[in-house]
């Protein structure tokens, strides 16, 4: 109950004085003054496998050469496209698992 009536009480405003109004405007001039932010940081127009790598490599705890990394990203990329194709293939719920051949 008490910080209904404190709301209710802070929603009535009193008159504007003099001081109100120019603590406003400065208040308005300094939210001018301040650098506005950068439209993008590097971490956001970083590639996400380049992500995923760097997550990788630290959660399994190895190293990792900086050389390797294109050949790495490239491999990555080339088994997503085929992890794609495999899950475009819609199959009915019917279907079962092929019988296992050995020779």
């Amino acid at each position: 109950m008490a910080r209904k009536a404190r709301r209710q009480a802070s929603k009535k405003k009193a008159p504007a004085t003099k001081s109100t109004t120019s603590r406003k405007a400065a208040a308005t001039r300094s939210a001018a003054k301040k650098p506005k932010a950068k439209a993008a940081t590097p971490s956001a127009t970083r590639d996400p496998l380049d992500t995923f790598i760097d997550a990788a490599v630290v959660s399994l705890g190895v190293t990792c050469d900086a050389a390797w990394l294109p050949a790495i990203k490239m491999n990555l990329e080339v088994i997503l496209r085929q992890a794609a194709l495999v899950d475009e293939f819609a199959l009915p719920d019917e279907t079962e698992p092929a019988p296992v051949f050995e020779a």
